[in-house]
């Protein structure tokens, strides 16, 4: 794996790079094993017709899981539509966080209280919500840090340019998190954009790094730092996690149809979660008992699922 590149400005503490506690570990690893179970249920409920849609975030539970830890619980989070295991971690159940996408709802839970946003289908429209509320909310003397999820297709609309140029001329305090799994629907990244995503981000004024997101205690590092950049400086960051798309971008997308197949079988071979599980059974973190509780609750979540939205 190779070493991501960290903030490393002199402006962080010396102990955003010291390990990370066994605890964290055992509790980013059940956030995504639920998250996995939660996901893979509901693409199965989705190609029986249950659901309308869904978005699998397999290969990005990593991404997900590391940042959304780093963030705490604290931040103001507004969402893309793909950030299952964000909302996961945020104590959102199976149940609330999918009936949104068998239409029985706007929103499954309550955004002030998880504080996590509801999901929008609208590309970039959250990135211009988040930049407000995070200005909104310093005039009203009750400042807050925002983070906002984007993908990378989602870069290239004008709406993100208008919230990151607004976030640096008001130096909001906002944390732009950009999953860039590589592909923009059916257009790959490479075909999208000349630099990374976190070079067009310097162009705005913003802090920004760029970092392999394969493995959650990087990302959570890497991530911690940016976060603290943030709410020490009082202005805005990108962080761009590079992640791997496995699945279509939706369960009805016929990506097979447009993805060189040995681009597909590499990405397929990719599992976080599973690479995550094994380094954590290696080092002594966890145990064949921990595993087995964890999977039961996985279990019941997915069980829930059914309940709920099998036909």
């Amino acid at each position: 794996m190779a070493e991501p590149t960290r903030p490393s400005d002199g402006m962080h503490p010396l102990d955003v790079m010291a390990p990370i506690d066994a605890e964290t570990r055992r509790t980013m690893l059940r956030y995504m094993l639920v998250a996995r179970a939660i996901d893979d249920e509901a693409s199965l409920l989705q190609n029986q017709g249950a659901l309308d849609l869904w978005l699998p975030c397999r290969g990005q539970e990593a991404a997900q899981v590391g940042s959304a830890t780093a963030i705490g619980d604290e931040a103001v989070i507004f969402p893309s539509y793909r950030e299952h295991a964000v909302a996961v971690q945020r104590g959102i159940d199976g149940v609330s966080l999918v009936a949104q996408w068998a239409g029985r709802t706007f929103c499954g839970w309550d955004p002030h209280r998880h504080r996590f946003f509801p999901y929008t289908l609208v590309l970039a429209t959250q990135a211009l919500h988040g930049v407000g509320y995070a200005i909104g909310r310093r005039l009203q003397n009750m400042p807050e840090t925002v983070v906002i999820y984007i993908g990378d297709g989602a870069t290239s609309e004008g709406d993100m340019s208008e919230a990151m140029n607004l976030a640096a001329v008001e130096s909001a305090a906002v944390l732009f998190i950009c999953q860039n799994n590589g592909w923009a629907i059916s257009k790959p990244s490479h075909e999208q954009m000349a630099t990374s995503i976190a070079e067009r981000a310097n162009g705005f004024g913003l802090r920004s790094w760029s970092i392999a997101a394969d493995d959650p205690d990087d990302t959570y590092l890497a991530c911690l730092a940016a976060r603290r950049y943030v709410e020490a400086e009082q202005a805005p960051a990108l962080i761009e996690l590079r992640a791997t798309r496995v699945r279509g971008h939706t369960t009805s997308d016929p990506h097979r149809t447009y993805r060189d197949p040995n681009e597909l079988a590499v990405a397929q071979t990719y599992d976080p979660v599973a690479a995550y599980r094994e380094k954590l059974y290696a080092a002594g973190v966890v145990d064949e008992q921990w595993l087995d509780a964890v999977e039961a609750q996985a279990g019941v979540a997915r069980r829930q699922l059914l309940e709920a939205f099998a036909k």
